[in-house]
């Protein structure tokens, strides 16, 4: 599988929370997200989340314009067992609407994923092998990512946590420490990234030093 999800070479982040249990019923969240590369805006995220569902709209500064849609279940234990991504190029305007370029359908059953892919080649669909507990990753969605930290809290603050890339169809593994109590420390091989979250366990924002690359939550 190879989706059309990458825009910047930006690392997939998750962070662990001291373990709490989560609300099984929870307003809803709503709210945005900014990724910058030094000073430009490189990517938009608008999402809504409930306790059993996680939608969102991922619009990233290219030329094509790329926007990438996605509708998530969320299972009691914080993964997704099942995502759908929609991706689309252009804008939508009066008299012209954006081109459906790809859309994926994923499905997540123990150490196994599905993958039924439409695209130029038609349907596609393949089975990856992952492990247990792997949380769905797409590029540059802080939203994806905050649900890989609920995940992590209802893991009972593991210290790892095992991604798959929808990107790429690899599954990863995230080493995770907190350092202070409103923020924590991820590292991937010789990359270290740090987030900062309010009390909630909601991600409020952070920074790949190596890569001058800052989100916020707006």
């Amino acid at each position: 599988m190879k989706l059309r999800l990458s825009f910047l070479p930006i690392l997939i982040v998750m962070v662990s929370l001291p373990p709490t249990a989560l609300r099984a019923q929870e307003p809803a969240d709503t709210g945005s997200f900014v990724v910058r590369h030094r000073q430009d805006t490189v990517a938009t995220e608008r999402f809504t989340r409930t306790a059993t569902k996680l939608e969102g709209t991922l619009s990233l500064r290219n030329a094509k314009r790329t926007s990438e849609r996605y509708r998530a279940v969320v299972a009691p234990d914080a993964t997704l067992p099942l995502i759908e991504v929609t991706v689309s190029e252009g804008a939508d305007s009066g008299e012209v609407r954006s081109r459906v370029v790809e859309r994926a359908r994923v499905i997540f059953k123990e150490d196994s994923v599905a993958v039924d892919q439409v695209g130029n080649a038609g349907l596609v669909t393949r089975v990856f092998k992952t492990e247990l507990g792997a949380v769905p990753y797409l590029n540059l969605s802080f939203a994806l990512l905050e649900q890989a930290l609920r995940r992590a809290r209802t893991a009972n603050g593991a210290d790892q946590v095992p991604f798959f890339n929808l990107g790429g169809g690899q599954t990863l593994v995230a080493n995770l420490s907190a350092i202070q109590a409103d923020s924590v420390r991820l590292d991937i091989g010789d990359t270290r990234i740090h987030l900062l979250m309010d009390r909630r366990g909601r991600l409020l924002g952070g920074r790949i030093p190596v890569q001058d690359v800052v989100f916020d939550r707006e």
